[in-house]
């Protein structure tokens, strides 16, 4: 049994509405990539910054480190001198 003019028109009637749904359904899932897409790319600029700033976070840490043994150092020193002068004082 062969299909005629009609029954074929008839079955894309009924297609037509099918294919509008897809379409739609198509363009939305084309809209989802795009965001995807998107916040991929956000991502990726958050966790190179994020690399930046443990860097710029590790000088710190460095530099206060550095600045504390500097400090402690010449407290120490201060110390040492008050001791030889007090010393220097009494034997003097």
């Amino acid at each position: 049994m062969a299909l005629t003019n009609e029954d074929l028109q008839a079955i894309a009637g009924l297609l037509n509405p099918i294919n509008d749904r897809l379409d739609g359904i198509d363009n939305r899932l084309d809209g989802i990539d795009n965001r995807l897409d998107k916040l991929e790319s956000e991502v990726s600029a958050l966790k190179a910054g994020q690399r930046g700033l443990k860097k710029e976070l590790r000088e710190v840490k460095d530099k206060v480190t550095d600045t504390y043994d500097l400090a402690l150092e010449a407290w120490g020193l201060s110390t040492e001198n008050r001791h030889w002068i007090e010393s220097e004082k009494a034997t003097g």
